[in-house]
């Protein structure tokens, strides 16, 4: 039973610090994403950038605001383990939360092109 208990408080700890490492890129409003590429030792080379970029003016069409950000995976807090992400991928955030994962920005583009 104290086990059980344990591992109930440990489950907990960790979902609350997920959830707070959420809550650090979650957007304020509705319509406004936070699209943030994950890296290990360097931020992703300047195709990959444009790539981004270009997937950005597409949901401006969409009335959609869309902010690009690039962190590193284990600086201070580790990513990793906070919200399952490996280097270079891509995780949008919305007002609510997690809204996307993808592991590549043609990936992420073919989500958002079925967007209704």
């Amino acid at each position: 039973m104290l086990s059980m208990l344990f591992v109930a408080f440990f489950m907990a700890g960790c979902a609350d610090a997920s959830g707070r490492a959420i809550e650090e890129f979650k957007p304020s409003k509705d319509n406004e994403w936070h699209i943030v590429v994950f890296y290990e030792n360097d931020p992703p080379e300047e195709a990959y950038q444009s790539s981004l970029n270009g997937i950005k003016v597409f949901l401006a069409r969409k009335n959609i605001a869309a902010k690009i950000s690039y962190q590193q995976i284990e600086d201070p807090k580790n990513y990793r383990e906070l919200l399952q992400v490996e280097p270079k991928q891509i995780v949008v955030f919305d007002y609510k939360g997690v809204r996307l994962k993808a592991r590549s920005p043609e990936v992420l583009e073919g989500m958002v092109l079925q967007l209704n």
